[in-house]
């Protein structure tokens, strides 16, 4: 991965941490948090995906990634399953409306991240790093900070 492709993976880390923070009660999408967005996005990426998983991902904790899947299954944007090899365990896939924010909140960041190649190609790539150490050292804190309420 180039430094740009990596400075923009930083930034969205960024958003995420402070829409998840400070946004999560802002409906998108007819009427999805961008939390629940973000929780939908993580379900469509990560394979056999449970609240484990996505509170990792996520970094938040099992108990909200629980109240947020419970939101998605009212909405039938997630639906759950077992494994037959282990009833403990609960997944979840997206449903075909699931499947139409996860593609709908992917265009969104795939739009957000031209923006930003747009921006950066102004910088040198020596400035490019100063940029992404300095991110990087950010979102570090921001990590930080959420393992503590964890």
């Amino acid at each position: 991965m180039d430094t740009s492709m990596k400075i923009i993976k930083e930034i969205t880390r960024i958003k995420e941490h402070a829409d998840i923070f400070h946004d999560h009660n802002i409906n998108i999408m007819g009427g999805i948090s961008v939390a629940e967005a973000h929780c939908i996005d993580k379900i469509g990426s990560i394979e056999c995906a449970n609240v484990t998983k996505i509170a990792s991902a996520m970094f938040m904790s099992k108990g909200a990634i629980s109240k947020i899947t419970k939101k998605l299954l009212c909405k039938e944007l997630i639906e759950s399953y077992q494994t037959p090899e282990n009833k403990k365990e609960v997944y979840f896939l997206l449903t075909e409306m699931g499947k139409q924010v996860y593609r709908a909140h992917k265009k969104c960041h795939k739009s957000a991240r031209q923006n930003k190649l747009a921006i950066l190609s102004k910088y040198k790539n020596e400035e490019k790093a100063i940029i992404l150490k300095f991110l990087k050292d950010l979102t570090q804190e921001y990590d930080d900070e959420i393992k503590k309420e964890n």
